[in-house]
Order: C-alpha cells, then structure tokens, then sequence
C-alpha cells in the first residue's frame, strides 16, 4: 500500500521505511545527547537489541560517530552488560560556591571523603584495593544558569592554579557545545562527583574458543538493497558464531545471529576483537546518497519536481531541518539565565528561508513566535539587505509592531551563507525577564513607558558585539546580567542551527534551500488548503465579551469561508485602549488567528509559511486588535488569548470535531527586587488553566494555552526569590462539567519568606477575571480567576480584580493567585458513571456537583449507585 502511494516499486518503499526509521533514531539521539550537555560527534555507538544492529551504522553515519561496536548477544546486551561491567560506586556532593572563590582545602577534603567511601564499599566488595580506579568530575554552570556542564578534575591535591585548569576546561568544553565564548557571569561550582571502579571482570565468550579463520564464517551470499548504489549487491552473508578474534573484512556484509543481524554498508570495514565484539569503522556520511539528486543544470522548476518525485528523500530532510531547529531549542535550555526561559520555555527557535520565509522549528517551540518571526526577519533584510551581510553578523529587534507584538520578547537573527550568499536565517525569540519601564503595567498610556525599545540594529558584526548596544540595554533593565546572558543564550542557538545547517548543505550537495523550501512551503500550502475544501463555503460569526481593564468590551468575528481561502475580519473591535497595555499589533492578532486556525485545519502537518497563505485576516486601524504605533502593548496577551476560543466557537457549529472548548487562561507571577546581599532578582512563575474539553477528551489541567510554555517550579522559584510558596493545587469542582469536563484550574498561595530584610516587588495580572466562559453543545462554564490578599487568619484584605503591582511588606500577608477551569463539552448528565467516580476519587469534584449537575445518585458509603442513576437520568439523550 505505501507503494502504491508513493507511486513506487515495493523494494524502495521499504527502504523509504527504514530510512524514515533511521533518520528519526538518530534526531531523538542527537536531541537527547545534546539534552545532557554532550556532542554526539566522537563518540562510539553501542548496537544492542534486536533491530539495534540493523539500524547502527546508518544510524552513526546521520550522526557523525565513526565507530559502532555490536557486542555478542547483543539482544540480551542487558544481561551480558550485567554480567561484564565493572563493580563501581558513584558519589555526589552539592557544593554552590564561586570557582574563584572556592575553599581548596575544604574541596580536598570533601574529594578525599568521597573516594574513601568508595574505596571502603569496592574493598569490602573483594575489590584488590590496588586495582581501584579513581575519576573525578566537576559540576559547573555560569552562575544563573539552570543547566550545567561536567568537566574532569585532575588527580592530586586541588589548588588556585588547578581551579584555573578547570576554568580553561568549562570554557573550552561550552566553546565546544554552544559555539559561544563563556561570558557574562561567574564560573558556579554546583557539586563534586568521585567515581571508584574496580578492573574489568575476567569475561569470556564461550563462543569465541576458534581461533582465526573467517571464510569458514561465510555462509553464502544473497542480494541485498543498498541506497548507494540504488540497487540490489551480492552481499556475503557471516555467521556470528563462527567469527573469530582477530577477523576482519569489509562491507558489504550481513552478520546473522539468533537473535538480530548487522547490515554493514559498502565502505566500511569490520574486526572483530578478543571477546567477540564487532567494532565497525563506519566511512563517510552516505546517509544523503539515498536521497540527494544532482540538481546541476536544472531550472528551479525541474529540480522542485524531481524532489516532489521523491517522497522519502523529502521526509528524511524535512525532518533533518526541524532537529536541527529543535538542537538550537536545547541549546537555549541549557545556556539561559532566566527561568521565564530556561524553565517556564517562552521561546521558539526556527529556521527561514533567504526571504524570510518559515522552513521549520522545534515542536516545542512557542507557536506564536514561529509566525511572528516571519515578519521580524523580513523587516530586518530591508534594514539589512543580504548583500551587506558578512559572516558573524546577528540582527536583532524587539518593536512589537514588526516582532511578537511587546517588548519583553527580543529576536535574534542570524544569517547562514553558501558560496558567500546568505542562503537561510536562523531566527530566536525569547521573551526576557525584564525590559525595563514600568512594572504596573495596566496603568502604561504608552509603549514608551514599558521598556527600551530596539529597532532593526546589528548585535554582532563580523562577530564582534555592537557594545554601544548590550551597554544601552544593560542599563536599561533591573537584571543586566540575566538579560544580556538570555539574549546570548538566543545567539547561541542560532550559531548551533547555523552549523548544523551548514553541515547538512554540505552532505546533501546543496547550493541553497530554494528547492527544498519550495516543496515543503507548497505541501505545506496545499494541505492548508485542501482541508480548508472540507468546510461548507458560508460566513461564521461569534463574540466574547470579556472584562479589558475593568470594563467590559464585546470582541465580535465574521469568519469566511470561500472554496480553498479563509478571511477572518474582527470589525466591529473595541477601539485602542488608552490605558492598559491589552492593545495588540496586527501582526500579533495575525499570530493568533493563524495558529488557531492550523490547530483546526492541518494539525498534522509540520508548520512552515506555506500553512497560512490561504488565511487573510483583518482587523480595523486603531482597534484594540490593529493598535496605532505607541500605544501600550505590554499585556497583549491577555486580548490575544480570547481569539482562539472565540475563533473556535465561530467553527463549532461545523467542525463540532475539531474545536475544544474554553481553555481557562495562565497567570505570570514575577517576583522581583534586590536582596539582602545587593542583588538584583527578576525571576516569574506561569502556570496554566484547565483546557476545555473536546468532543474526543477531558481537557488536560495545567495547560497555557494557547501558548506551550510550561508550568514552573515552585522549588526552583524559591531558590531565586525570598518567598515561601504555601499551596500550589488543582482546585476541586473548577473544572467545567459535561460528557466529556474540562481540565482543572489551579491555585497559588505565597507570601515572603522573612520578616526582614528588603522588601519583595510583585505583579501579576491572571487572565481570564471577570469572564464567564461557554461549555459547548451544553457543557458548563468553567470557574473563574481572581487575585487576592490575605492575612494569616485567613480573612481576604484585598481583591486586586484585573491584576496587580504591590510590596509584599511582611511575611504575615499572603498572596492567592487563581486560574480558571476549562468548559465542559456535552451535556454533563450524558458524562459515564465511571468516569464521575474516579473524579470523585480524586478530588476533582465535589459529592455536591456530582448530584446536582451530573445527575447522579449516591449511596451511604460515598459511591455512586449506578443502577439508581440510570433510572434517575432515564429518558435524557
């Protein structure tokens, strides 16, 4: 059948399989090495399991490993594993302190106590004690950062010129991952590790006892496919058990044992080693043969044909070029500063075309970013042309007209060049702790007010930093050190994605991504339109009402669709607010609008720029949706968050099987100040509503739609702040009931952590206050927001209504931060017995709600009688 689809012969469908396989084992490898802070280009890949020897090598091929060993047994690998690995004992111990600052004796002992207890748990083990082996490692970071990096330590007794050892170490090892020099803060000792190992376990392979031969381990041979050639090879086929130490031969080979068989390409060369393991040299990269084309002397025309013509070779990139975007994702994580970005995720990474034009982007990167960076990045090249730019140039702006619509989020740009033309752009946005301006945002009358604005400007030239520029913004911000080194953080993404990129133009031969980019922009495009083909042509409206600043504004939307387009008008949008900061550029109501609609209409489909030409959207000049420049933006996202619901309501009516239901909105919670030290703080909690349930499910709790930012820790949150985090908790009978409820709203209570000391800044304006949400198709309203003040009995001293920036005084007051449930979808009385009971099992909802909304009866121990129900809801359909 995929045959058939592909328009193929069943032979190069099924290496289209495997090579999707292939290239998919070796994106989550690479994601999660890199995830640990390593390059997986060095090291050695172990082949176990039974497919495992049938993927390795291309696998190590896509990843640059040159080395692949197959033990024996190599689908049991977990017990032979067992059996032959080294006794061992691994020993932690947190140490914060300074690198510069670190107590050399204090360290030397506390290394000296490790390898003790290690050496007493091996010798009390039979282990000789002169054959203990001793490793000793370094947990390091730049201090803020969240993530951290492992450096050796070298033997002997440690001192202030080791301590500079190990410094040139860290910052070669982050050169090395990040492709960025270490700067902006201070080297951070995290935790001490000691390793103790006994000698290798005296293990044999029975199967080994022949010594020598090798032609008597040929069985035969059989035609095998290999992509290099594009067709079937005589291929001798071994038998793993009569190989012997010693042998040695070239691919291509098969090796079949019980359990798995080893496909060894042309190329590269086996041996096999004293305890039977296969060690393959692995030769260059041919993963790209199977798919790469000469496009010399084709028309654009020819060659986006003759890719269209190969669906797997096309896959096998697309899914390259979103890795890539997603290792430039990782690297953020690692390196930020921040937790609104390290931890919270409030940032997307992509890769564009020359023009400007969405290729690809990490699955978990912020949606609204990937389509607002599109016209950040066209406005940069108008300022920039490609022909001014050089090599370690970085483009930057925050102007929320042009960019994601508030100050707080900065893009970063960096060209990619081929043959000395920019070819694609590598593009970050992360939105910063702080922008500077005022922190009462709801009172801003200007975008003036909110923070320093940065225009279209160079961040690096020929990769020098524009210093007149990061000491502009330094002075500018609460946190200098945590801005600046977020926003490296984005430079470092970028130079990942550009090296990656490079690499992977050089291993399919490609001049440029004009090809590609037309092919996936295209699909992406006529899959958009297509499923737009699916919905009734006619004009679908709706409206919601909810409170801007207190007062209550009706936001309507006329949705038509016309054969294979859609146009989206919000006429009829309250004017501009004059005070607020809940106005919305149009590129941003643009974001919103694109991203619920592709959520509707092509979920499955990879986003690039292609995914949104058949949407037009409009919303009239100088509304709260289309504001006029300078008017205050800082808190857009509370008026964007309404239009997915309100877009999904339009459509409900016909696409009843695509829509969920209102999604209770997320809280920001930024607790900023200087400490009893002198230092400055700005660190933020998010966390999300429940999601409004869908004809399919429940709705998840905790989510932030419409956003994939992610909930925060609460630990890690009091690490960074003087405050004590009380409660944070699902909120029982929140969720909005129906057959199928909505998910959970949430509660946050703190209050600072001492009496003493300076005072704690706080502000946060939850989303969501004074809105009544609708259930669909009957399903009920989920609970509302509200942030309040209460002293330690309990009594309320203060509801702050839409939000808030207050000094948290003393550790008697405590703040309440409540985010909403999601709406139910169906009528409640229609939800399954069994499923209102494991709600009541686990404190979702109340015995009280479950009799009076969901109908149903309970007996004396707690339970729902279910037979009583059934007679009580008889007749309800």
């Amino acid at each position: 059948p995929i045959a058939t689809r592909l328009d193929s012969n069943v032979v190069e469908a099924a290496w289209g399989v495997f090579a999707v396989v292939c290239e998919n084992m070796a994106s989550a490898a690479r994601a999660h090495v890199v995830e640990k802070g390593r390059d997986p280009r060095g090291l050695t890949m172990v082949a176990f399991g039974g497919a495992g020897p049938a993927h390795a090598i291309r696998i190590a091929k896509l990843l640059g490993i040159g080395k692949v060993i197959v033990p024996p047994a190599s689908g049991a690998a977990s017990a032979v594993g067992f059996l032959g690995g080294r006794v061992g004992h691994e020993a932690v111990r947190s140490a914060p302190a300074p690198l510069s600052a670190a107590h050399w004796t204090s360290t030397n002992d506390l290394l000296s106590e490790l390898e003790a207890d290690g050496r007493r748990l091996l010798s009390e083990a039979g282990t000789d004690p002169a054959a203990i082996e001793v490793r000793r490692q370094v947990e390091l970071r730049l201090a803020g950062q969240i993530h951290n990096l492992q450096v050796p330590v070298p033997a002997g007794r440690l001192d202030a010129a080791t301590g500079g050892r190990i410094a040139s170490d860290f910052a070669r090892e982050y050169r090395r991952l990040y492709a960025r020099e270490p700067s902006g803060g201070e080297i951070e000792v995290v935790s001490w590790r000691v390793t103790v190992l006994g000698p290798e376990p005296d293990f044999e392979a029975a199967s080994l006892a022949r010594q020598g031969g090798g032609v008597a381990a040929r069985k035969g041979e059989r035609p095998v496919w290999f992509p290099e050639v594009n067709g079937f090879v005589d291929t001798p086929v071994y038998d793993r058990y009569t190989l012997a130490a010693g042998d040695a031969f070239a691919g291509p080979a098969i090796i079949e044992e019980d359990e798995s068989t080893t496909v060894v390409p042309s190329g590269d060369q086996i041996v096999v080693d004293k305890v039977g393991n296969l060690l393959v040299s692995v030769g260059e990269g041919v993963a790209a043969a199977a798919v790469r084309r000469s496009a010399a002397g084709l028309s654009l025309e020819q060659a986006v044909a003759q890719l269209e013509a190969d669906p797997v070779g096309l896959e096998i990139m697309w899914s390259r070029l979103i890795n890539i975007s997603e290792e430039s994702w990782l690297t953020v994580i690692r390196t930020a500063f921040s937790l609104i970005i390290s931890e919270m995720q409030d940032f997307a990474c992509e890769i564009l075309d020359a023009e400007g034009q969405s290729l690809a982007h990490s699955p978990r990167a912020m949606p609204i970013f990937n389509i607002t960076l599109m016209s950040a990045v066209q406005t940069l090249l108008k300022e920039f042309p490609p022909e001014t730019l050089a090599p370690g140039d970085v483009l930057v702006t925050n102007d929320p007209w042009i960019c994601a619509g508030h100050l707080p989020d900065i893009a970063v740009v960096t060209p990619v060049f081929r043959n000395g033309k920019v070819v694609a752009l590598i593009g970050s946005i992360g939105h910063v702790s702080d922008i500077g301006g005022t922190k009462d945002r709801m009172r801003a009358r200007e975008v003036f007010e909110e923070g320093i604005q940065i225009p279209p400007m160079a961040l690096y030239r020929a990769g020098q930093p524009n210093q007149d520029l990061f000491r502009l913004i330094a002075a500018n911000v609460r946190n200098p050190d945590q801005v600046i080194g977020d926003i490296e953080a984005l430079v470092a993404a970028n130079a990942v994605g550009a090296q990656r990129l490079e690499a992977f133009l050089d291993e399919y031969a490609l001049d440029d991504l004009r090809t590609l980019a037309s092919v996936i922009q295209s699909r992406a495009e006529r899959a958009m339109r297509d499923a737009i083909r699916t919905v009734p042509d006619g004009v679908y409206r709706d409206s919601v009402e909810p409170l801007s600043n207190g007062v209550r504004h009706t936001f309507p939307v006329q949705i038509e669709v016309a054969g294979d387009t859609i146009e989206v008008d919000f006429e009829g949008a309250p004017p501009e607010l004059l005070q607020s900061g809940l106005n919305c550029t149009l590129n941003y109501t643009e974001a919103e609008t694109f991203f619920s609609l592709k959520c509707l209409l092509t979920p499955n489909v990879s986003a690039s720029a292609g995914c949104y030409r058949a949407i037009t959207v409009k919303a009239p000049e100088g509304s709260i949706l289309n504001c006029s420049r300078g008017a205050s933006v800082s808190l857009r996202h509370h008026t964007g968050s309404y239009l997915a619901a309100l877009i999904f309501q339009a459509m409900a009516r016909i696409m009843p099987q695509s829509v969920q239901a209102f999604t209770g909105l997320p809280a920001i919670i930024h607790f900023f100040g200087v400490d009893e030290a002198g230092r400055a703080y700005s660190d933020h909690l998010y966390f999300g509503g429940g999601q409004g349930a869908s004809i399919h499910a429940d709705g998840k709790s905790g989510m932030l739609w419409p956003t994939s930012a992610a909930n925060g820790s609460v630990e890690l949150l009091e690490t960074r702040a003087p405050v004590l985090v009380l409660e944070k908790a699902f909120v029982d009978d929140s969720a909005g009931a129906g057959e199928t409820r909505g998910g959970m709203g949430q509660r946050f209570r703190a209050r600072r952590l001492s009496a003493d000391g300076p005072h704690v800044m706080m502000n946060c304006y939850p989303g969501g206050v004074g809105f009544v949400s609708r259930g669909m198709y009957g399903g009920r309203a989920g609970d509302g927001a509200h942030i309040r003040m209460f002293d330690e009995t309990g009594s309320m001293l203060h509801d702050f209504g839409g939000g808030t920036v207050q000094r948290l005084t003393d550790n008697t007051r405590i703040l309440e931060v409540q985010v909403g449930g999601g709406a139910g979808y169906g009528e409640p009385r229609l939800r399954p017995v069994d499923r209102i009971q494991q709600d009541l099992d686990a404190g979702y909802i109340s015995s009280g709600q479950a009799r009076e909304i969901y109908d149903v009866v309970i007996d004396s121990t707690g339970n729902i009688d279910a037979e009583a129900t059934a007679v009580k809801r008889q007749g309800i359909r």
